[in-house]
């Protein structure tokens, strides 16, 4: 009677049958041997069974009984095991007259405190790590709840549940990130840790009130402390963006701005911008609101708008803390974006990020928020603008070739030469989409002395646009465009995400 909606993709391991009952997965598998996880790894006939099953070589490795649990959990949640955990807590409901909504109190223990109910919380979490997804929505409407997952940045609808569970849903995650459970209406921020067998994982929580009830969304931060740092290299920076962007962050002073909409990945570019200028001589300091990534041997700090902790009040305090270097999360007021081009311009090299499309709108958005142009046009040194793109599988890509319609938006003459392009088939490993993972498409603007000229007298965008081709500045769909042709994405990906030349009077 419920909907579950989740591709399946098993790659090379063991039943999910055997590895519960052995307590063994396999960790690594090559063509002719596979590593596999075992809590006891001397048992000599579970190794032969693997053998057999897996049709390699096994070499034995021993794993916490706790660690292979959790990842047989992590590994083998799919919508078959979706729709036995919702059905099991189905048939555990408590009966609730005249159909009301879940409240504090014993049936609310009663559901929460339930193992099948929590066995489903538990298995929309796995998916979720298993999707690679970056949210988690728990959305209602006038009859049931849902839950969808934001994958490779699209929305996927993964379940649809009873209004009671979905109910329990929300209170356990209020539960959890310690929001008051009694307070429906107004907006709540949170965030919990979780145990996955061996591994604590982090999520921030936000509750809404809507219509017809309440909605929360996760977002999934990993291990706490064991991020990875983003690096240049893996951010998708094109030779010459990267080159042009660590010109830039090798500069002792002045301000580098990243650019796009929320989501759109500036707040990773900051941080691989950061690794790569991070050395023990160098004392880097950030300011974020939230704090996602625990970045090795940089101190950071939290916007805490419940007492007043403003950027621009943190910005005062660490610039009183002899920082070389200074990440603002966001630029938001005139306040703080004049005390960051004070720093730029008094020493300090500082990196933020403003909510514009395109770079030369980052040097008018300064302007209109009531920054001196004199004070603009000497400090910023560099504005790079991103969107984010899925990838074609690496899987299952293949070529083929574009017909002129495809090309028409692009090109002004399609039909001149064929073009060879790359498109996902769909496969287990991306689970039918033909995408996996996302990268960056970029377009940086190096403020040339010409340029600072121009900031200066206010001249037009379109005289700014000019001035910046001079110098090499290419728009953000070119990037794309280069990077469908290699096979990294798709034309239709250029289209959703980038936009034409933008054209200014």
């Amino acid at each position: 009677p419920f909907e579950v909606q989740l591709p399946t993709g098993d790659g090379n391991q063991l039943p999910r049958e055997v590895a519960s009952i052995a307590n063994a997965i396999v960790l690594n598998s090559l063509a002719e041997a596979a590593t596999v996880g075992m809590a006891n790894p001397d048992n000599t006939r579970h190794i032969a069974s693997f053998k057999k099953i897996l049709g390699k070589e096994i070499s034995p490795v021993f794993s916490h009984p706790d660690e292979i649990a959790s990842v047989i959990d992590l590994h083998f949640t799919d919508e078959k095991t979706l729709a036995a955990s919702l059905q099991k807590a189905c048939d555990d409901l408590p009966v609730l007259e005249g159909g009301r909504e879940l409240e504090s109190g014993d049936q609310a223990d009663d559901l929460l405190q339930g193992e099948s109910f929590n066995e489903l919380f538990n298995s929309i979490l796995f998916t979720s790590f298993g999707r690679k997804a970056s949210d988690i929505h728990f959305e209602i409407d006038v009859y049931e709840g849902r839950v969808r997952m934001r994958i490779d940045g699209r929305l996927t609808h993964i379940l649809t549940l009873p209004r009671l569970i979905y109910s329990g849903m929300i209170v356990r995650i209020k539960i959890l990130s310690g929001l008051d459970i009694a307070q429906s209406r107004i907006p709540q921020d949170g965030a919990f840790e979780i145990q996955f067998g061996g591994k604590r994982l982090a999520f921030r929580a936000s509750t809404m009130p809507t219509i017809y009830g309440q909605k929360a969304v996760l977002r999934l931060l990993g291990a706490p402390g064991q991020q990875s740092t983003p690096k240049m290299s893996t951010v998708g920076f094109s030779d010459s963006i990267r080159q042009a962007v660590r010109r830039s962050i090798s500069r002792p002073n002045g301000m580098i701005l990243v650019c796009g909409p929320t989501g759109s990945g500036k707040t990773t570019t900051l941080y691989s911008c950061l690794a790569e200028i991070n050395q023990p001589d160098v004392n880097i300091v950030t300011l974020e609101d939230p704090v996602e990534i625990r970045l090795p041997s940089i101190t950071q700090h939290q916007v805490n708008h419940g007492i007043d902790l403003t950027f621009a009040r943190l910005l005062r305090g660490v610039l009183r803390q002899d920082p070389d270097v200074v990440l603002v999360g966001e630029i938001r007021d005139v306040e703080t974006a004049n005390i960051a081009t004070e720093a730029a311009l008094t020493g300090h090299l500082v990196l933020s990020s403003l909510h514009t499309n395109d770079s030369i709108q980052a040097i008018t958005r300064l302007l209109e928020l009531g920054v001196a142009a004199h004070m603009v046009a000497p400090t910023v040194i560099g504005i790079l603008s991103q969107r984010l793109v899925r990838r074609v599988c690496s899987a299952c890509k293949e070529t083929y070739t574009a017909s002129p319609a495809e090309l028409a938006p692009f090109f002004t003459n399609p039909s001149a030469a064929e073009v060879t392009l790359y498109r996902g088939r769909g496969c287990k490993k991306c689970f039918g989409t033909g995408f996996s993972g996302r990268t960056g498409v970029h377009e940086y603007l190096e403020v040339s002395e010409e340029m600072r000229d121009l900031i200066i007298t206010r001249a037009e965008p379109s005289k700014m646009v000019a001035e910046a081709k001079k110098s090499g500045y290419r728009p953000m769909r070119y990037d794309a465009l280069k990077k469908a042709l290699l096979g990294w994405t798709t034309l239709e990906e250029v289209e959703k995400n980038t936009l034409p030349e933008m054209r200014y009077r």
